[in-house]
């Protein structure tokens, strides 16, 4: 197809023309495009995509890198999806030899992942690239230029000249479906610990020194008091009969009277701010229900990854260190392991890795870690690497070798995880169990 400067006929936007010298509208076009980057290994078809919300920029390039169509955006729906398949098959038909069809994407999270999990449901070959990756290789150009379809060409640029990924099966699909549920699991913690942090604010401002007299403040007691008083002066409105049938029912009889009685003589010899106790009542009220909703959803979402781990069936459990909370969180942060064909890979995908630094006379002997990659990933392996240190054999020569070379504590603690993480790497490959072997 030739390529013209766009222009009107028809009162239609024109973009080009066909083979027999017919103008092809704009609509006409998408049909003959769709949101995949396509590149060539010996006569294969390779596409690339450059995705934002709602649409992906398309490019569609050769084995020598000729654009084989204009490039193009696509929206996100079933229908121009389907208009890329057919776009893509006319272009292999018109293709000598054997043809093979490569995607290439630009890992965009939420918003690259519905067109990658139709690809990978319909068998297609799809590799994902880190913004990291893409904005690297786009800086090589000398031209200071960055358009969605400049980087989606460059994206078709970089599927061309690396090995073609291979076609897995919906394993992949569990992982991210695992992914999802561990990262709500994580997002809901998180509005979980800022409820506590403010219920404890107000407990402070409206209540000083409870923390004093009851050393749980978000235990079960605790929480069934200030749910049914929230305020010293509800407390003290009621007799002390009331009172204390509520903390022995919550504590199942565990708090003596004497301490019951502590509490409430508490309740009445403290300052107060009477002008902010029914403030304080509904705020204190509302964060509990929260956080009792929050506690429910994440009970929820725990049952879920527990039926995600038994469909995926892993051995990672195996690991010292790596537990029911654990383990799915590295299992599907590192997604498919046969993507790294090195262990060291891996470590560099994880951040795990050394910052290696050298001009000249200069060599960096720091010995940072990159931090690049999922920070949930690295804490997950920091967590484990404690745990690990403490109760494996192994783990823990090899952490007190690196503290008797003079290693703080948390580069220490780092080596451990990179150890555990190339274990990781041997059991998801071999998908056999781990076991300790003493020297």
């Amino acid at each position: 197809m030739d390529i013209y400067k766009c222009t009107t006929y028809n009162s239609r936007t024109c973009v080009g023309k066909d083979g027999g010298g017919t103008w092809l509208s704009r609509s006409n076009l998408y049909t003959k495009i769709n949101e995949v980057e396509t590149n060539e290994y010996h006569n294969n078809v390779i596409c690339r995509n450059r995705r934002f919300k709602d649409k992906s920029d398309v490019c569609i390039k050769g084995h020598f890198g000729n654009d084989l169509i204009p490039r193009f955006k696509i929206a996100n729906n079933k229908a121009d999806l389907v208009m890329l398949y057919e776009t893509i098959e006319s272009i292999r038909r018109r293709t000598p030899g054997k043809s093979d069809v490569v995607f290439g994407m630009e890992a965009t999270g939420i918003y690259s992942l519905p067109l990658y999990s139709a690809l990978k449901r319909d068998e297609h070959k799809v590799k994902l690239y880190n913004p990291i990756q893409t904005n690297g290789f786009r800086k090589m150009n000398i031209r200071k230029t960055k358009t969605d379809p400049i980087d989606s060409a460059n994206i078709a640029d970089m599927l061309r000249h690396s090995e073609p990924p291979q076609v897995s099966d919906l394993q992949d699909l569990n992982l991210i479906q695992l992914r999802e549920l561990v990262r709500i699991r994580h997002r809901l913690i998180e509005k979980q610990t800022l409820c506590k942090v403010q219920l404890v604010r107000n407990i402070d401002t409206i209540w000083p020194g409870y923390e004093s007299i009851m050393k749980r403040v978000l235990g079960t007691t605790s929480i069934a008091i200030l749910k049914k008083y929230s305020v010293p002066s509800s407390v003290r409105a009621k007799s002390f009969e009331d009172f204390y049938d509520l903390v022995k029912k919550a504590s199942r009889s565990k708090i003596s009277r004497q301490k019951a009685e502590e509490i409430y003589i508490h309740a009445g010899n403290i300052l107060t701010i009477p002008e902010l106790d029914s403030i304080m009542t509904l705020e204190i009220k509302t964060l509990i229900r929260q956080l009792e909703l929050y506690e429910e959803q994440i009970n929820s979402v725990e049952i879920k990854i527990d039926q995600s781990m038994n469909r995926i069936n892993s051995k990672i459990m195996s690991i010292p260190g790596i537990g029911d909370t654990l383990g799915p969180i590295i299992l599907c942060e590192i997604g498919n392991v046969d993507r790294f064909s090195s262990v060291k890979k891996l470590i560099a995908f994880a951040g795990l890795d050394p910052v290696v630094s050298q001009s000249g006379r200069f060599q960096n002997t720091s010995g940072r870690i990159s931090k690049r990659g999922s920070p949930l990933l690295r804490q997950a392996l920091f967590l484990a690497a404690n745990v690990a240190r403490q109760n494996d054999e192994n783990l823990k020569r090899f952490y007190d070798k690196k503290k008797s070379e003079g290693k703080h504590h948390f580069s220490a603690l780092n080596a451990v995880a990179a150890k555990i993480l190339r274990i990781v790497y041997w059991v998801l490959k071999n998908n056999k169990e781990y076991q300790t072997q003493l020297n």
